[in-house]
């Protein structure tokens, strides 16, 4: 049996916690890592609590169109070369805390992590809008380069429209480093599309999206005819788009607490195919 997944709060997710149950007053400046706000829709994206659990948290620097853009690598702590997951955001301006729980389930199942701002948020320059599949292509070339990962075991994650940026220009991101493996988090992608990725596929998606069929069991049918592979896929119960559950009800996003509701069927069905791909 698969031991269940584990989520540590941060610290700064605490002290906001017991801010708002106690009616306290005491100011954000007194956290060292406070959650952050997203500019734009005021979803809150906690500080991971990857302390305790990495044996590095590297800040990268890299540049895309002309711009420094900031990123993230957190190494387990492993002393052997660790596989690494690089991550494609879904879409909207966020930070590479908007997947810091995901960061926390990966690094205690022995991966390395490699997450970045988009442009005009977080630690990256530039203007939100524009270049994200030429700024996930200059994340992943930096990604691959960085000590203390094993560059054989290469692996992508890409969600929502991560996943077309992904398919576009597979071909770019290959001869920067052949995949290992990818999983699609809530795929957008149908039998035409997913057919451009040439590595092994696991798709997990919400079984609340209306073209269900299509994104799941038809898209990797199609794959499997054109590649050999592998591909799989997992539906997620109860979930919305981004596999959160909703099984208590919908998500409130401004608060904290949204990132304990990831979807454990979910989670588990992307680690433990991670695992098996880079063993």
């Amino acid at each position: 049996m698969h031991q269940p997944l584990r989520l540590r709060p941060s610290i700064g997710v605490i002290l906001y916690v017991f801010m708002a149950f106690a009616g306290g007053c005491v100011s954000f400046s007194m956290m060292s890592q406070p959650p952050m706000l997203d500019p734009v829709n005021g979803d809150v994206y906690p500080t991971p609590a990857l302390a305790a659990i990495t044996r590095e948290q590297r800040e990268v620097r890299f540049v895309s169109e002309g711009v420094e853009l900031a990123g993230e690598l957190d190494l387990p702590l492993r002393e052997d070369l660790a596989p690494l997951v690089f991550i494609i955001h879904h879409s909207g301006p966020v930070t590479r805390d908007a997947y810091g729980y995901m960061a926390e389930l990966l690094v205690e199942a022995g991966f390395a992590v490699f997450r970045f701002d988009k442009r005009g948020v977080g630690k990256s320059g530039g203007e939100y809008g524009c270049c994200e599949a030429e700024d996930a292509l200059a994340a992943y070339q930096a990604a691959v380069a960085q000590s203390g990962i094993d560059p054989t075991r290469i692996l992508i994650v890409a969600q929502s429209i991560g996943t077309a940026h992904l398919a576009d220009r597979f071909a770019e991101f290959a001869a920067i480093h052949p995949p290992l493996g990818v999983v699609l988090l809530s795929s957008l992608l149908g039998p035409e599309q997913i057919t451009a990725i040439a590595a092994p596929v696991h798709v997990i998606v919400s079984d609340s999206e209306e073209t269900l069929a299509t994104i799941s069991v038809e898209a990797i049918e199609a794959h499997r005819k054109t590649w050999q592979y592998g591909a799989t896929y997992f539906v997620a119960d109860h979930s919305e788009h981004t596999l959160f559950d909703i099984a208590d009800g919908p998500i409130d996003w401004s608060d904290p607490d949204w990132v304990r509701r990831y979807h454990r069927g979910a989670m588990q069905s992307m680690i433990d195919w991670l695992k098996e791909v880079a063993q």
